[in-house]
């Protein structure tokens, strides 16, 4: 391998954007559902048509985090879903693991909207790992509906390891003998996990807020396979680390499979959002993710008001959130600003865009 993996031809592609895209079909009413039901959040604005029509919304909404889903992507080695929007010529073959995500959140999403997206690439750089190499590519999304209106943009790092060649198994014995059995995730046979009801949370204001109030948890759990097979089938993305245990554990050096970054991301943006309330509104999150969460582990999102402060006319709360399982293991870490209403204040529904 040589001595840096970032190429000419690779540091070529920094700046390059893609063409906008446009989803094959509008955000519709049942694949609102579909999120909200595989992220165990029943919010009304999701999922109760009449309930989210009477709201300052006039109608139902998309959770904003996912927004886009890739209707029978191409299957590729690492799975459906895994193709790039730039061909990074690495000089290994890598699954991108997720390094983290900065959001800004500029107006609703609603159902019945046709989502165009477009990216392009900020920057690629490499580190030394505790395994070996890391390529890093950082690439910033924007997307769009069919009127014009910017609905996010997001910057997205993506993490991308060469596996030392002894973990690469060269024959059928080889790779049989290299399994290890991981324990059986909860809960027992005969338990059901019940779903959450569907109900309208509380409502804070800017004037009941301090700085050090901790935000009500989000707790997700155990999880197991089926959580992750659900959250695959609610955005399209079939990436075999997440569902294929053989494939973890052999073709990429893992434990067991891992649970999706992008849905931890979902479950700390529920924690954001039912602070925010109906009345709120969930304006920034940056999340980096520090480690990994497997079948069996409880998630704990939780958060603290780190600031308030006011920003022409509205009342900004800052915060910090993190993700920790029951292991003790802090796996996600990140900050974010929620715009609280004022009392008698309405806030609007569309937000200019902040510098990064």
């Amino acid at each position: 391998m040589p001595d840096s993996l970032i190429t000419d031809e690779i540091r070529s592609l920094i700046g390059l954007e893609t063409a906008p895209e446009r989803n094959r079909f509008p955000i519709s009413a049942e694949m609102a559902y579909d999120v909200a039901d595989a992220i165990e959040d029943y919010n009304p604005l999701y999922v109760d048509a009449e309930y989210a029509g009477q709201s300052r919304f006039g109608g139902l909404l998309c959770p904003p985090l996912a927004a886009w889903k890739d209707i029978a992507p191409p299957i590729g080695y690492f799975g459906a879903g895994q193709e790039w929007h730039f061909e990074v010529p690495l000089p290994f073959n890598s699954y991108g693991l997720n390094g983290g995500s900065d959001w800004q959140f500029l107006a609703p999403v609603r159902v019945g909207a046709w989502i165009t997206r477009q990216f392009r690439i900020l920057d690629i750089y490499e580190k030394q790992g505790r395994s070996g190499p890391l390529v890093f590519i950082v690439r910033e999304e924007t997307q769009s509906d069919q009127h014009g209106q910017e609905l996010s943009r997001a910057r997205r790092v993506s993490i991308h390891r060469a596996l030392p060649a002894g973990e690469q198994p060269s024959d059928v014995a080889q790779v049989a003998s290299s399994l290890s059995t991981v324990p059986v995730a909860p809960p027992a046979p005969e338990i059901i996990l019940p779903k959450p009801e569907a109900t309208a949370g509380g409502q804070f204001h800017f004037e009941d807020v301090t700085v050090g109030m901790d935000l009500p948890a989000v707790v997700k759990g155990p999880m197991t396979t089926t959580h992750l097979i659900r959250w695959a089938a609610a955005n399209g993305n079939y990436a075999r680390i997440h569902w294929d245990l053989p494939f973890a554990q052999m073709h990429q050096g893992l434990p067991n499979v891992v649970v999706n970054g992008s849905l931890k991301n979902q479950y700390l943006g529920q924690l954001l959002l039912q602070f925010a309330g109906e009345s709120g509104w969930f304006k920034r999150f940056y999340v980096q993710h520090r480690g990994m969460d497997f079948p069996g582990d409880t998630l704990t999102a939780s958060g603290t008001v780190t600031d308030r402060r006011e920003a022409d006319g509205y009342g900004c709360v800052d915060c910090q959130v993190g993700l920790r399982n029951d292991r003790g293991e802090q796996t996600a870490l990140g900050t974010a600003t929620v715009v609280l209403p004022k009392r008698g204040q309405t806030l609007p529904l569309a937000w200019a865009e902040e510098p990064w």
